[in-house]
C-alpha cells in the first residue's frame, strides 16, 4: 500500500514532517516500511526555452538549441539529436553539475567539434517513463521560465509504503489513513472528505428506465448500487489524476479505468465499470455462478467457477466475478459511450475464497475480503459520477439503483473505564476513554452503570467486536510509548520443574550417545501418514483437524513423532547423506472426540541409518547401534525391568524380523524400536537398514521419577572374570539367557556382558552360539577360584536344565 503526502493534505491539515509522520503511523500499527521522495534527482531540473535552432555544421543528425533560462540571461548552447525541437517550446533543462535521477552527471562537452553546456531531458532521462522517449519532453505554455520542473510538475512529493495488517482494511484508501492521521492529533483536526455535487441529465429520464438489479443471494451480496453515466469519451486523464495514480503505485490506462482507481485509493471501495451496452436488456443479476460454468476475464483467461462463487451476470451470461475481476465481454473499450458503475459490498469470506481458488489477487479482492465501508457505496458510486462529469462532459443519468436487502446495524459494546485501566496498566478518566474514541470516529454515550460508556462501532470499523478491541484502540490513541514498562510480580525464582529436568538429561544422554537433536513440525499432513501405513492404528488414526490450514501440508496435529523423524532422514538421505542419527522430544495430540480436548502426550522419537559395523553378524548394525542407546539411556536413568519383546503388533510399517516392542517389567508397553519396511524405506529414498523408535516419555518419567541414586565407597577387593560360551536353539533370545545369568549370579555376579553371537560350520544348523563375560567380586573378601566356579557351575546347570544349552567347546 502507497500513499502520498500531498494527497493526504487534500483531507487533513498536517503540520509533521514526512519523517515525523513516518514514526507517528508506525508508533499507531500502520508500519511504514519506507518513505520514498518523488522528486530524488530533479532538484536542480529548471524550466528553459528554446530561443533558436542552428543547424550543427559537422553532424546531419545533429542540431545546436541556444536555450535560455530567463529573458535578460545569455542563451545556452546545447547540442541535441532529438527529432521534436522547435523554436519557442518550454523544455525541463539540466544545467552543467546536475545529476539525474539516473545517476548521469550533466559535463560541458564538445560533441563533433560544437560545444555543449547542458542537456534538454526526455521523460525517460528524467525517470518519469521506464520506455525510452522519443523526443524530448515539451512543456506546456503557461509553465513558469526558470521555475522548478519539480514544482512545476507537482513532484515535490513523499511516498509512503505501508505494510499493513488485514485489521488496518479501513487504511488501504486515503480517506482512512487521514482519519487515522486525525487521532493522532491531540487538539480537534477538520477532515475534509470531498465536497460531492454534480447535475444529473433530467432530460435522460431515470435509471429505472434503463437499468434493472436482482440479488439472488443477498448473503454474498447485502448491497448492490449501481449508476449510468452516457456520452462518455475514452481518452487520456488529467495530469492531476495521472500523477496522484502514479504516486500510489498504479498505472494510468483511461479516464474511466483511472476514475475508479481514484475512488478505490480515495474511499477504500473498489468499483467496477461495465461497457453498458453489452449488457442485455440493461439487467444486472447478483447470483452464485453455476457449476462448471466458464467465462474469460479481462486478463485474457479463461476461468472455470463452481457453484460456490458469487457472479455478476445479464440475462445470457457472466460478465464478471463479483468483487474480483471483470469480465472481457464487457470491457471499456475507445468505442465505450456508455458505462454502467457498480459500487457494492460482497461477503469477504466469499472473495476470499474465490480469489484463493481461481488464483486471482486484485487490488478489489484484496479489499473486499478484509471489509470495506458498506455505508459508504453509494457516496463512491456519486464521487465517480462527479468525476466523470467534470473531466469529460459525460451526462449521468438522474437516480441511483440501491439494491440493500441486508441492512448494515452498527454494534454497541459496553467499555469500563476501570477494564480500560486495569489492562493497560494506566489511569484514565472516562473522559479522556471518550475523547480517545471519539478521535478514531466512534460514537461515544453514557451506560447506565457509573463509569460505563455505550461505544457504537461505525461502519468502517468491522474489525472492532468486542471491548478489548476497544482497550486496543485506546492504547494506540495514548501512544503505546507512553504506556509504563512493568515486570510481572513473582516471589520465586523461575526454574524448571522435575519433568523438565528429565527431559534436559533424556536430551543429554542420547546426545553423549551420539543423537544428534531435531524439532520438528507439530502441524502435518495426514497423507505422510497414510504413505506410511500407520493409520492402521487406531491411536495414530486420533487425527485433530485444523478449521482454517495454511496448506493441506499443515492439516492436523501430529499424533506421533514418526513422520517427522522419517522426513528429517530421508531429506538429508536425499542430500547424499551418509550416515545420520537422530532423536527429538515433543507433544503429539490425539482426538477424544466429542468437544473434549485432545490428549497431550510427551513423546521420544528417533532414527538412524549408514551403521555399516555389523558387530552382531545378524545383518542389521542400525538396529543393535540404536537398540544399545536405548539402553545406555535406560540404565544411565534407572529404568530397570525392561525388556525387548520381538514384536507381534503387525506393525507393517517396519521390517516383519527386525523389529521389538519395548516393554516395562514385561507387561506395559511403552514404544517401539524396528528396521523401516524396505517397501517404505526405498519409498522415502532412505537407505536399507534405516532403523527407528519411539516411547512414552511420560511413562518412562513415571516410572523413574521416585528413585534416587546411592553413592557406594569402590570396593578394594579384585574382580574375578569367567567366560561363558554355550551353545543353545537359535530361537531362544539372548535376552533370556543373559537375564538367567544375572538371577543365577547372585550378589557376587557384578556383571554380564555379551560379546560374541556365532552361527556358521562349527555349529550344527538350527543351533547358535552365545559368549558372555561374567564378572564376579564381593565387597567384603577376595573370592576365591573356588567360590566362583561353584557359582559358575550352579549357572551353566540352571542354563542346561531350563534352555538345553549347553558349554561350547573349543
Amino acid at each position: 500500500m502507497q500513499i502520498s503526502y500531498n494527497w493526504l493534505k487534500k483531507y487533513i491539515d498536517i503540520n509533521f514532517t514526512p519523517d515525523d509522520l513516518s514514526e507517528k503511523l508506525t508508533m499507531a500499527g500502520l508500519e511504514v516500511e519506507g518513505v520514498e521522495y518523488l522528486g530524488e534527482g530533479l532538484e536542480d531540473i529548471v524550466i528553459a526555452k528554446i530561443e533558436e535552432i542552428k543547424e550543427h555544421p559537422n553532424a546531419d543528425k545533429l542540431v545546436i538549441c541556444m536555450v535560455k533560462t530567463a529573458a535578460d540571461k545569455k542563451a545556452i548552447p546545447v547540442v541535441t539529436g532529438a527529432p521534436n525541437v522547435e523554436t519557442g517550446q518550454l523544455v525541463p533543462f539540466a544545467a552543467v553539475g546536475t545529476t539525474l535521477p539516473n545517476g548521469m552527471e550533466i559535463e560541458e562537452v564538445r560533441l563533433r567539434g560544437e560545444l555543449s553546456q547542458g542537456m534538454i531531458c526526455s521523460k525517460d532521462e528524467l525517470g518519469l517513463q521506464e520506455e525510452r522517449a522519443e523526443g524530448i519532453m515539451v512543456l506546456d505554455d503557461n509553465a513558469p521560465l526558470g521555475g522548478s520542473f519539480l514544482k512545476y510538475k507537482r513532484l515535490d512529493d513523499y511516498v509512503f509504503k505501508l505494510d499493513l495488517t488485514p485489521n488496518y482494511a479501513r487504511c488501504l484508501g486515503m480517506i482512512g489513513v487521514a482519519r487515522e492521521i486525525k487521532s493522532l492529533y491531540a487538539q480537534e483536526k477538520d477532515l475534509r472528505t470531498p465536497p460531492i455535487s454534480f447535475e444529473e441529465a433530467e432530460e435522460l429520464g431515470e435509471i429505472n428506465d434503463y437499468v434493472e438489479v436482482e440479488i439472488e443471494d443477498p448473503d454474498l451480496c447485502p448491497r448492490y448500487t449501481a449508476r449510468l453515466v452516457k456520452n462518455v469519451k475514452i481518452k487520456e486523464s488529467p495530469e492531476w489524476i495521472k500523477r496522484r495514480l502514479k504516486a500510489a503505485g498504479i498505472r494510468p490506462i483511461n479516464n474511466v479505468v483511472d476514475i475508479s482507481n481514484f475512488v478505490l485509493m480515495e474511499y477504500n471501495q473498489p468499483l467496477h465499470t461495465f461497457d453498458f451496452n453489452k449488457i442485455k436488456d440493461g439487467k444486472i443479476i447478483v447470483r452464485r455462478a453455476e457449476a462448471e460454468e466458464k467465462m474469460l476475464t479481462l486478463d485474457e483467461e479463461e476461468r472455470v467457477l463452481d457453484d460456490e462463487m458469487l457472479v455478476i451476470s445479464d440475462p445470457e451470461k457472466a460478465v464478471a466475478v463479483g468483487g474480483v475481476m471483470g469480465g472481457a465481454n464487457t470491457e471499456v473499450t475507445e468505442e465505450t459511450t456508455d458505462v454502467l458503475i457498480e459500487s457494492a459490498y460482497f461477503n469477504p469470506v466469499s472473495i476470499r475464497k474465490t480469489a484463493k481458488k481461481l488464483g486471482m489477487h486484485s487490488d478489489s479482492s484484496h479489499r473486499f475480503e478484509r471489509g470495506v465501508d458498506i455505508e459508504k457505496a453509494i457516496e463512491a458510486n456519486n464521487r465517480a459520477c462527479q468525476m466523470l462529469a467534470k473531466c469529460d462532459g459525460a451526462k449521468v443519468v438522474p437516480g441511483v439503483i440501491d439494491n440493500y436487502p441486508l441492512k448494515y446495524e452498527s454494534a454497541v459494546i459496553t467499555l469500563s473505564t476501570a477494564r480500560v485501566n486495569e489492562l493497560l496498566g494506566i489511569e484514565l478518566e472516562a473522559k479522556e476513554v471518550k475523547e480517545s474514541l471519539e478521535r478514531l470516529g466512534f460514537e461515544v454515550n453514557p451506560a447506565a452503570e457509573a463509569g460505563e460508556l455505550e461505544v457504537t462501532v461505525p461502519s468502517f470499523r468491522t474489525d472492532v467486536e468486542q471491548a478489548a478491541d476497544l482497550v486496543e484502540e485506546i492504547a494506540r490513541v495514548y501512544g503505546y510509548n507512553k504506556i509504563p514498562s512493568t515486570r510481572p510480580i513473582s516471589k520465586q525464582r523461575g526454574k524448571r520443574n522435575p519433568q523438565q529436568k528429565f527431559e534436559v538429561e533424556v536430551k543429554e544422554l542420547l546426545q553423549a550417545g551420539g543423537l544428534d537433536e531435531v524439532i520438528t513440525y507439530s502441524l502435518q499432513d495426514k497423507k505422510s501418514y497414510q504413505d506410511l501405513n500407520l493409520t492402521q492404528f487406531e491411536d495414530y488414526a486420533k487425527f485433530v483437524s485444523i478449521k482454517n490450514p495454511l496448506s493441506e501440508a499443515f492439516g492436523i496435529l501430529r499424533t506421533s513423532l514418526i513422520p517427522g523423524i522419517v522426513n528429517v532422514l530421508s531429506s538429508n538421505a536425499r542430500r547424499q547423506g551418509s550416515e545420520m542419527a537422530v532423536f527429538e522430544t515433543g507433544t503429539v495430540f490425539r482426538n477424544k472426540g466429542g468437544n473434549t480436548r485432545p490428549e497431550e502426550l510427551n513423546m521420544l522419537g528417533g532414527g538412524i541409518f549408514g551403521r555399516n559395523v555389523d558387530l552382531w553378524q545378524q545383518g542389521a548394525p542400525n538396529f543393535f547401534e540404536l537398540k544399545g542407546v536405548l539402553e545406555m539411556l535406560f540404565e544411565r536413568i534407572q529404568l530397570d525391568k525392561v525388556s525387548f519383546i520381538p514384536d507381534n503388533d503387525n506393525r507393517d510399517f517396519l521390517h516383519p524380523g527386525r523389529r521389538a516392542e519395548i516393554k516395562y517389567d514385561e507387561t506395559q508397553t511403552f514404544g517401539f524400536i524396528g528396521e523401516i519396511h524396505p517397501e517404505l524405506a526405498d519409498q522415502n529414498n532412505l537407505p536399507a537398514g534405516t532403523t527407528i523408535f519411539e516411547l512414552d516419555l511420560d511413562f518412562i518419567f513415571e516410572k523413574t521419577a521416585e528413585k534416587s541414586y546411592n553413592y557406594q565407597k569402590l570396593v578394594k577387593y579384585p574382580v574375578l572374570a569367567r567366560d561363558l560360551a554355550i551353545v543353545m536353539a537359535e530361537e531362544i533370545a539372548v535376552g533370556d539367557i543373559h537375564q538367567a545369568i544375572k538371577e543365577q549370579g547372585g550378589e557376587i555376579l557384578k556383571g554380564v556382558e555379551l560379546f560374541d553371537i556365532y552361527q556358521g560350520d562349527q555349529i550344527k544348523d538350527g543351533d547358535k552360539s552365545a559368549a558372555f563375560q561374567l564378572k564376579f567380586q564381593a565387597d567384603d573378601k577376595t573370592l576365591t577360584d573356588q567360590e566362583v566356579n561353584e557359582r559358575f557351575n550352579q549357572i551353566v546347570k540352571h542354563l542346561k536344565k531350563e534352555y538345553s544349552a549347553e558349554i561350547r567347546g573349543n
